[in-house]
Protein backbone atom coordinates (compact mmCIF):
# COMPACT_ATOMS: atom_id res chain seq x y z
CA UNK A 1 0.00 0.00 0.00
CA UNK A 2 1.49 3.25 -1.13
CA UNK A 3 1.66 6.10 1.16
CA UNK A 4 -0.96 8.63 0.88
CA UNK A 5 0.59 11.75 -0.57
CA UNK A 6 -2.49 13.73 -0.02
CA UNK A 7 -5.80 14.13 -1.75
CA UNK A 8 -5.84 13.29 -5.49
CA UNK A 9 -6.78 16.11 -7.87
CA UNK A 10 -10.07 15.65 -9.63
CA UNK A 11 -9.92 14.39 -13.23
CA UNK A 12 -9.96 17.11 -15.82
CA UNK A 13 -13.40 17.50 -17.35
CA UNK A 14 -13.73 17.21 -21.25
CA UNK A 15 -14.56 20.64 -22.72
CA UNK A 16 -17.96 20.84 -24.41
CA UNK A 17 -18.02 20.93 -28.30
CA UNK A 18 -18.29 24.36 -29.90
CA UNK A 19 -21.76 25.40 -30.92
CA UNK A 20 -22.69 24.79 -34.63
CA UNK A 21 -22.29 27.78 -36.99
CA UNK A 22 -25.41 29.74 -37.73
CA UNK A 23 -27.20 28.73 -40.99
CA UNK A 24 -26.15 30.64 -44.12
CA UNK A 25 -28.39 33.52 -44.90
CA UNK A 26 -30.06 33.41 -48.34
CA UNK A 27 -29.28 36.10 -50.88
CA UNK A 28 -32.94 36.89 -51.04
CA UNK A 29 -35.54 37.40 -48.46
CA UNK A 30 -37.30 34.18 -47.66
CA UNK A 31 -41.01 34.45 -48.27
CA UNK A 32 -43.27 34.38 -45.36
CA UNK A 33 -45.35 31.30 -44.87
CA UNK A 34 -44.69 27.67 -45.52
CA UNK A 35 -42.39 26.59 -48.34
CA UNK A 36 -44.15 25.44 -51.53
CA UNK A 37 -44.39 21.74 -52.07
CA UNK A 38 -41.88 20.36 -54.59
CA UNK A 39 -43.20 19.57 -58.05
CA UNK A 40 -43.90 15.93 -58.62
CA UNK A 41 -41.16 14.21 -60.66
CA UNK A 42 -41.71 12.90 -64.28
CA UNK A 43 -41.70 9.20 -64.57
CA UNK A 44 -39.92 7.23 -67.34
CA UNK A 45 -41.25 7.48 -70.93
CA UNK A 46 -43.75 4.87 -72.01
CA UNK A 47 -43.27 2.81 -75.20
CA UNK A 48 -45.65 5.18 -76.99
CA UNK A 49 -43.43 8.13 -76.09
CA UNK A 50 -40.31 6.38 -77.43
CA UNK A 51 -42.20 5.43 -80.60
CA UNK A 52 -43.12 9.09 -81.19
CA UNK A 53 -39.49 10.21 -80.77
CA UNK A 54 -38.25 7.54 -83.20
CA UNK A 55 -40.88 8.55 -85.79
CA UNK A 56 -39.90 12.23 -85.51
CA UNK A 57 -36.18 11.46 -85.99
CA UNK A 58 -36.93 9.21 -88.99
CA UNK A 59 -39.02 11.92 -90.66
CA UNK A 60 -36.23 14.48 -90.16
CA UNK A 61 -33.68 12.14 -91.78
CA UNK A 62 -35.97 11.52 -94.78
CA UNK A 63 -36.55 15.25 -95.28
CA UNK A 64 -32.81 15.98 -95.15
CA UNK A 65 -32.06 13.20 -97.66
CA UNK A 66 -34.77 14.43 -100.02
CA UNK A 67 -33.51 17.99 -99.84
CA UNK A 68 -29.99 16.84 -100.63
CA UNK A 69 -31.20 14.90 -103.69
CA UNK A 70 -33.13 17.89 -105.02
CA UNK A 71 -30.13 20.16 -104.52
CA UNK A 72 -27.86 17.69 -106.30
CA UNK A 73 -30.27 17.39 -109.23
CA UNK A 74 -30.51 21.18 -109.49
CA UNK A 75 -26.73 21.58 -109.53
CA UNK A 76 -26.52 18.94 -112.26
CA UNK A 77 -29.04 20.77 -114.49
CA UNK A 78 -27.65 21.08 -118.01
CA UNK A 79 -27.49 24.22 -120.15
CA UNK A 80 -30.65 23.32 -122.00
CA UNK A 81 -32.70 23.48 -118.82
CA UNK A 82 -33.27 19.75 -118.45
CA UNK A 83 -32.50 18.21 -115.18
CA UNK A 84 -29.68 15.63 -115.40
CA UNK A 85 -28.99 13.70 -112.22
CA UNK A 86 -25.36 13.23 -111.32
CA UNK A 87 -25.83 9.45 -111.35
CA UNK A 88 -26.95 9.63 -114.99
CA UNK A 89 -23.93 11.73 -115.95
CA UNK A 90 -21.59 9.19 -114.42
CA UNK A 91 -23.27 6.14 -115.99
CA UNK A 92 -20.76 6.07 -118.87
CA UNK A 93 -17.87 7.52 -116.93
CA UNK A 94 -17.02 10.06 -114.31
CA UNK A 95 -18.99 13.29 -114.84
CA UNK A 96 -15.83 15.39 -114.63
CA UNK A 97 -12.95 13.02 -115.21
CA UNK A 98 -14.02 10.35 -117.69
CA UNK A 99 -16.86 11.80 -119.76
CA UNK A 100 -16.65 12.83 -123.39
CA UNK A 101 -17.33 16.53 -123.68
CA UNK A 102 -16.87 16.62 -127.46
CA UNK A 103 -15.25 19.45 -129.40
CA UNK A 104 -16.07 22.96 -128.30
CA UNK A 105 -17.41 25.31 -130.96
CA UNK A 106 -18.71 22.53 -133.24
CA UNK A 107 -22.46 22.89 -132.75
CA UNK A 108 -24.23 22.19 -136.05
CA UNK A 109 -25.52 25.16 -138.03
CA UNK A 110 -28.09 25.23 -140.81
CA UNK A 111 -26.50 25.37 -144.27
CA UNK A 112 -28.06 27.35 -147.12
CA UNK A 113 -27.19 25.84 -150.52
CA UNK A 114 -26.11 28.21 -153.25
CA UNK A 115 -27.26 26.05 -156.15
CA UNK A 116 -29.69 23.26 -157.06
CA UNK A 117 -29.47 21.63 -160.50
CA UNK A 118 -31.69 18.69 -161.58
CA UNK A 119 -31.07 16.14 -164.29
CA UNK A 120 -34.78 16.06 -165.18
CA UNK A 121 -36.97 18.74 -166.67
CA UNK A 122 -39.13 20.61 -164.18
CA UNK A 123 -42.82 19.87 -164.37
CA UNK A 124 -44.86 22.64 -166.05
CA UNK A 125 -46.44 25.25 -163.77
CA UNK A 126 -49.94 24.58 -162.45
CA UNK A 127 -52.72 26.63 -160.92
CA UNK A 128 -53.93 26.08 -157.33
CA UNK A 129 -57.51 26.33 -156.05
CA UNK A 130 -57.31 30.12 -155.85
CA UNK A 131 -56.06 30.50 -159.42
CA UNK A 132 -52.48 31.28 -158.37
CA UNK A 133 -49.75 29.83 -160.62
CA UNK A 134 -47.19 27.56 -158.94
CA UNK A 135 -43.86 26.60 -160.52
CA UNK A 136 -41.89 23.45 -159.68
CA UNK A 137 -38.29 24.45 -160.38
CA UNK A 138 -35.35 22.82 -158.54
CA UNK A 139 -34.54 25.86 -156.33
CA UNK A 140 -37.92 25.32 -154.63
CA UNK A 141 -36.26 22.39 -152.83
CA UNK A 142 -33.72 24.70 -151.16
CA UNK A 143 -35.75 27.85 -150.47
CA UNK A 144 -36.65 26.99 -146.88
CA UNK A 145 -40.40 26.89 -147.67
CA UNK A 146 -42.03 23.45 -147.46
CA UNK A 147 -45.18 24.67 -149.24
CA UNK A 148 -43.20 24.94 -152.50
CA UNK A 149 -41.78 21.89 -154.27
CA UNK A 150 -39.40 20.60 -156.91
CA UNK A 151 -41.32 18.24 -159.22
CA UNK A 152 -40.32 16.02 -162.11
CA UNK A 153 -42.17 13.45 -164.17
CA UNK A 154 -41.72 9.79 -163.27
CA UNK A 155 -41.78 7.67 -160.14
CA UNK A 156 -38.06 7.26 -159.43
CA UNK A 157 -34.57 8.03 -160.68
CA UNK A 158 -34.81 11.83 -160.39
CA UNK A 159 -31.48 13.47 -159.47
CA UNK A 160 -30.82 16.83 -157.80
CA UNK A 161 -27.29 18.22 -157.38
CA UNK A 162 -26.96 20.69 -154.51
CA UNK A 163 -23.88 22.89 -154.05
CA UNK A 164 -22.53 25.13 -151.28
CA UNK A 165 -20.36 28.23 -151.18
CA UNK A 166 -17.37 26.26 -149.90
CA UNK A 167 -16.28 22.78 -148.93
CA UNK A 168 -17.57 22.16 -145.42
CA UNK A 169 -18.09 19.46 -142.82
CA UNK A 170 -21.66 18.23 -143.08
CA UNK A 171 -23.32 16.79 -139.98
CA UNK A 172 -26.74 15.91 -141.43
CA UNK A 173 -28.75 15.68 -144.64
CA UNK A 174 -32.54 15.66 -144.74
CA UNK A 175 -35.60 15.59 -146.98
CA UNK A 176 -39.30 16.45 -146.82
CA UNK A 177 -40.44 13.54 -149.04
CA UNK A 178 -43.43 14.98 -150.88
CA UNK A 179 -45.45 18.07 -151.71
CA UNK A 180 -45.95 19.28 -148.14
CA UNK A 181 -48.82 21.66 -148.82
CA UNK A 182 -52.47 21.99 -147.89
CA UNK A 183 -54.36 24.06 -150.44
CA UNK A 184 -56.68 26.93 -149.60
CA UNK A 185 -59.72 24.81 -150.44
CA UNK A 186 -58.62 22.14 -147.95
CA UNK A 187 -57.08 19.71 -150.45
CA UNK A 188 -54.09 17.85 -148.97
CA UNK A 189 -51.44 17.95 -151.69
CA UNK A 190 -49.07 15.77 -149.66
CA UNK A 191 -51.59 12.91 -149.63
CA UNK A 192 -52.45 13.50 -153.31
CA UNK A 193 -48.86 13.34 -154.60
CA UNK A 194 -46.34 10.51 -154.56
CA UNK A 195 -44.12 10.20 -151.47
CA UNK A 196 -40.40 9.38 -151.51
CA UNK A 197 -39.40 6.34 -149.41
CA UNK A 198 -35.73 5.81 -150.28
CA UNK A 199 -32.92 8.08 -151.49
CA UNK A 200 -29.16 8.03 -151.97
CA UNK A 201 -26.96 10.95 -150.94
CA UNK A 202 -23.65 11.07 -152.86
CA UNK A 203 -20.76 13.37 -151.93
CA UNK A 204 -18.06 14.86 -154.11
CA UNK A 205 -15.40 12.68 -152.48
CA UNK A 206 -17.00 9.62 -154.11
CA UNK A 207 -18.77 8.27 -151.03
CA UNK A 208 -22.53 7.86 -150.59
CA UNK A 209 -25.15 6.92 -147.98
CA UNK A 210 -28.66 5.49 -148.39
CA UNK A 211 -31.58 6.89 -146.39
CA UNK A 212 -34.84 5.04 -145.79
CA UNK A 213 -37.65 7.60 -145.59
CA UNK A 214 -41.12 7.31 -144.07
CA UNK A 215 -43.97 8.54 -146.33
CA UNK A 216 -44.76 11.28 -143.81
CA UNK A 217 -44.69 15.05 -144.11
CA UNK A 218 -41.87 16.99 -142.46
CA UNK A 219 -38.07 17.00 -142.69
CA UNK A 220 -36.48 13.60 -141.99
CA UNK A 221 -32.76 13.95 -141.26
CA UNK A 222 -29.87 11.51 -141.45
CA UNK A 223 -26.67 12.14 -139.46
CA UNK A 224 -23.51 12.14 -141.55
CA UNK A 225 -19.87 13.10 -141.14
CA UNK A 226 -18.78 14.20 -144.59
CA UNK A 227 -16.61 16.97 -146.02
CA UNK A 228 -18.17 18.17 -149.28
CA UNK A 229 -18.95 21.15 -151.47
CA UNK A 230 -21.51 19.26 -153.59
CA UNK A 231 -24.16 16.71 -152.59
CA UNK A 232 -26.22 14.74 -155.12
CA UNK A 233 -29.67 13.39 -154.22
CA UNK A 234 -31.06 10.42 -156.16
CA UNK A 235 -34.66 9.28 -155.60
CA UNK A 236 -34.71 5.47 -155.47
CA UNK A 237 -38.24 4.57 -154.42
CA UNK A 238 -41.65 6.23 -154.02
CA UNK A 239 -45.22 5.25 -153.13
CA UNK A 240 -48.49 6.27 -154.75
CA UNK A 241 -50.58 9.27 -153.85
CA UNK A 242 -54.26 8.98 -152.92
CA UNK A 243 -57.48 10.72 -154.03
CA UNK A 244 -58.27 13.70 -151.82
CA UNK A 245 -61.32 15.80 -151.06
CA UNK A 246 -61.50 19.51 -150.48
CA UNK A 247 -63.52 21.21 -147.75
CA UNK A 248 -66.62 21.16 -149.98
CA UNK A 249 -66.37 17.39 -150.46
CA UNK A 250 -65.17 17.53 -154.07
CA UNK A 251 -62.68 14.78 -154.88
CA UNK A 252 -59.46 15.14 -156.89
CA UNK A 253 -57.47 12.31 -158.49
CA UNK A 254 -53.94 11.55 -157.26
CA UNK A 255 -50.81 12.77 -159.06
CA UNK A 256 -49.05 9.43 -159.50
CA UNK A 257 -47.14 10.22 -162.68
CA UNK A 258 -44.87 12.82 -161.02
CA UNK A 259 -42.58 12.94 -158.00
CA UNK A 260 -42.33 16.02 -155.75
CA UNK A 261 -39.88 17.03 -153.03
CA UNK A 262 -40.73 20.06 -150.92
CA UNK A 263 -37.34 20.57 -149.27
CA UNK A 264 -33.83 19.26 -148.70
CA UNK A 265 -31.96 20.44 -145.62
CA UNK A 266 -28.34 20.33 -144.44
CA UNK A 267 -26.39 21.14 -141.28
CA UNK A 268 -22.65 21.54 -140.82
CA UNK A 269 -20.06 22.31 -138.16
CA UNK A 270 -19.65 26.02 -137.55
CA UNK A 271 -15.98 26.81 -137.02
CA UNK A 272 -16.67 30.52 -136.65
CA UNK A 273 -19.95 32.27 -136.04
CA UNK A 274 -23.05 30.79 -137.70
CA UNK A 275 -21.58 30.28 -141.17
CA UNK A 276 -19.46 27.15 -141.63
CA UNK A 277 -17.81 28.74 -144.68
CA UNK A 278 -16.14 31.35 -142.45
CA UNK A 279 -12.75 30.08 -141.40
Amino acid sequence: MTPDDGPRPAAEATPPPPPPPPPAQPFFDAPNGPAPAPAPGRGPLSWKGWLGIIAAVTAAVVLLAGGGFLLNSTLARDTNGEATAATEESADGDAFGGGDFGDFGTDPAAITPTGAVPTCAAYPPAVDSTGRKNSYEAPNATDGDVTTAWRCAGTKGQVLSVSFACKLDLTSVGIDPGYDKKDVDGSDRFAQNRKVTKVTWAFDDGTSVVQEVRPERGIQALDVDKAAKTVTLTINETVDGQPVKNAAGQESAPFNDVTSVSEVRFTGRADAGADPCVK
